[in-house]
């Protein structure tokens, strides 16, 4: 008996209990944004904090456990049968409802915006050090841009041992050493109107002043450059010599007048590419050699000899035993202006007195390509052959535009020690592939590392291609940066967020990488110097103005086809033969 009493009175004690927590029920749904809150805590839920999170989101799941439990006591111990009324029922998941809608919102909208706000105020740490570039805010890792200059302003104050290129963000000059500048080629590259035809006139016209000998083989045939160098050249008090090796161009200068037989050779080889290229066809280029030797002996022999007069020599009995050498051969005595017979223009005559030989060519047609070559050659073998003791040689600086019209083995296999013979060049490209569009007795890649090893000092403008923007990019060398990491995290809102933790770990990037190269603005360069870091330079044109004596030729006497028989060679002299050696 007393055990009955004893079990209805716990009974109707624990009824009581959860009969007074679910009239509570709808105050207490309040409370179910906690139950979010508490699992957002993944990490630590031993701090008292978290407990106290915990037994809120407790108190806002107890109503429906107090519903559950009251109906079983009810119904099992004291046996009257109870069910929550709708409203009740309705109030309280109203409010847990609401509640756990309000948490949602905070995590899904709230803590995103929070966590956005705290990252625009956060003050970063000084000690962090550069970082990588971002091309969409690549306006903060360029320079400020510089308004235009005269450069002829900041020349004439340029002390004679310097040679300025052009000035800094912050408009102070940037110059190189002229024993550098003198001793060392100059890689120019850029895009098209990137502004390397201005640099190089800045450089060239400081040239002219040290009385360097100056010669620029512009193959496209560029608007300003000569009448901004012939201002130079008036200015510098040197001659100027325009030299124009486009088709239908007047008789004025020949090519051999002053050569020795080594020159000759070299020029008629290397000009018409009759060097070995490693292919089957190597045999018979060697009676192509052999009749460049020939031909080369003869005009040693005759001279003031053009390349109509040894064509008209030979005759055509030698067609057959030397087809290429005659074919390149009556290309170059097709075209008047190097087929001058006297008063033409002397090309080497510039380093005996200095200034410049500007000379014009062409980009399409073979044959003016190949004389192109060939003056180029011309130059290089003037400068290897000079024998001066007790003074110093003058300076010969070749500025070759469009580098890739000019390549030849010969030049490339001789620019390392071109330098130390007294000829130093300047050699402009827009990109990789201009260096891969070689002759085929020559890789592309040699002809990229030959460059880009004897050009030590390079003067780079902006890149458009990928490729040619990241090669450049390389010989800035390395610096160190910070490389960031984050850990981002999705909340119980499933909303992600950036935990304020920052990871920093130890990088590298070119000092001036590929986005800073492709996004140069116009006129801005970057100059690198042995033993100096890269730094960029804005180069700014000289004001010229236009002239046709800038762009005038001097007009020689053309050489004509003698008549058969009247200037032929002897054929009993066995300086050019017919046939081809049996050896061979």
């Amino acid at each position: 008996m007393l055990e009955a009493l004893m079990s209805e009175f716990f009974a109707n004690l624990l009824a009581d209990i959860l009969g007074f927590i679910w009239a509570h029920g709808a105050n207490l749904g309040v409370l179910g944004a906690f139950i979010l809150f508490w699992l957002s805590l993944k990490r630590d839920r031993s701090t008292r904090f978290t407990r106290l999170l915990g037994l809120l989101a407790l108190l806002a799941i107890a109503p429906m456990v107090s519903a559950v439990g009251l109906i079983l006591v009810q119904t099992q111990w004291l046996q009257q049968p109870w069910t929550p009324t709708l409203g009740e029922f309705g109030a309280y998941l109203g409010h847990l409802c609401l509640s756990v809608l309000v948490a949602v919102f905070w995590f899904r909208i709230v803590v995103p915006a929070f966590n956005s706000l705290t990252a625009r105020l956060t003050r970063r740490t000084e000690l962090e050090r550069n970082r990588k570039t971002d091309v969409r805010e690549i306006s903060k890792f360029l320079p400020a841009k510089v308004a235009a200059y005269d450069p002829r302003k900041f020349i004439r104050k340029t002390p004679t041992c310097q040679i300025l290129v052009g000035l800094d963000d912050h408009r102070k000059p940037v110059t190189i050493a002229y024993d550098d500048f003198s001793i060392r080629h100059i890689l120019l590259a850029g895009g098209t109107r990137s502004g390397k035809g201005v640099a190089a006139q800045i450089l060239i016209s400081q040239a002219l002043q040290r009385g360097e000998f100056v010669v620029v083989l512009d193959p496209k045939g560029d608007d300003w450059m000569p009448h901004g160098f012939k201002v130079a050249c008036e200015q510098a008090n040197v001659p100027y010599h325009y030299l124009d090796l486009r088709q239908s161009q007047p008789a004025q200068c020949n090519p051999f007048s002053g050569c020795n037989v080594e020159t000759l050779e070299g020029m008629l080889i290397g000009g018409f590419g009759l060097s070995e290229k490693g292919e089957a066809a190597d045999f018979y280029r060697l009676a192509d050699r052999k009749a460049a030797r020939q031909c080369a002996a003869w005009l040693a022999g005759h001279r003031g000899a053009t390349a109509r007069d040894v064509l008209a020599a030979l005759g055509t009995d030698w067609i057959e035993a030397a087809p290429a050498f005659h074919s390149y051969l009556s290309e170059m005595a097709a075209l008047d202006c190097v087929n001058a017979a006297s008063g033409g223009l002397d090309v080497a005559s510039g380093e005996r007195e200095g200034g410049m030989l500007y000379v014009v060519g062409d980009m399409i047609h073979s044959g003016i390509i190949r004389m192109q070559r060939m003056v180029l050659l011309r130059l290089l073998y003037l400068a290897k052959n000079r024998r001066y003791l007790g003074k110093t040689p003058r300076k010969i600086l070749v500025f070759a535009d469009e580098f890739k019209v000019h390549i030849s083995r010969p030049f490339m296999t001789s620019l390392g020690a071109s330098a130390g013979w007294g000829l130093h060049c300047i050699l402009a490209f827009q990109s990789m592939q201009d260096l891969a569009d070689c002759p085929q007795d020559l890789s592309p890649e040699v002809v990229k590392g030959a460059v880009s090893e004897n050009c030590t000092i390079k003067l780079s403008y902006r890149a458009d291609d990928p490729d040619t923007a990241e090669w450049l990019s390389r010989s800035t060398g390395t610096v160190l940066v910070d490389d960031e990491s984050r850990t981002i995290e999705k909340n119980v809102g499933l909303a992600e967020t950036v935990h304020p933790v920052r990871r920093i770990s130890q990088a590298e990037r070119p000092l001036v990488d590929t986005n800073m190269f492709m996004n140069l603005p116009k006129g801005c360069g970057v100059l690198r110097i042995p033993g100096s870091l890269a730094r960029f330079v804005y180069t700014s044109p000289v004001p010229t103005e236009r002239g046709d004596a800038a762009i005038t030729p001097i007009v020689a006497q053309a050489s004509v086809y003698p008549t058969a028989g009247a200037a032929a060679i002897d054929t009993a002299q066995p300086v050019l033969q017919t046939a081809v050696d049996p050896l061979l």
